[in-house]
């Protein structure tokens, strides 16, 4: 895996094998920190284009945000570089996990899978 980014809070790497970016969500979240992440994301997808990502959300600790119209457009910003799949494995944390559950499920474009476990996220990618 080619790494991009690597910090103690996010890590962003390129799986060639798979054609798709590798995202390592690491501490807690709140609203600076989420837009922090989601924009470097949007970097990497624009610097190496692909239609998958797999983010990897048990390292998150805690979850504390608001839906905002600022994710709507990184959505659509995401799929405009070409996002097709989302698999989102969940965080460990019970609060972490409800709280990107609220976030995630609402989302109908890009496809977007929610996991329990890395290995299920990377077969369900690996189909789409």
């Amino acid at each position: 895996m080619q790494t991009i980014i690597d910090s103690p809070a996010l890590f962003i790497g390129r799986d060639e094998s798979n054609s798709w970016l590798y995202v390592d969500l690491r501490g807690a979240y709140d609203g600076p920190a989420a837009q922090a992440a989601c924009q470097q994301m949007l970097t990497s997808l624009r610097q190496w284009p692909c239609q998958k990502i797999l983010t990897d959300g048990t390292n998150i600790l805690a979850v504390h945000m608001q839906r905002t119209q600022w994710g709507s457009r990184w959505l659509e910003e995401m799929q405009a570089a070409g996002l097709r799949y989302f698999a989102w494995v969940l965080p460990l944390s019970l609060q972490a996990r409800h709280a990107t559950e609220e976030r995630v499920h609402p989302i109908s474009s890009p496809l977007v899978g929610t996991f329990d476990d890395i290995a299920s996220a990377y077969v369900w990618l690996q189909q789409q």
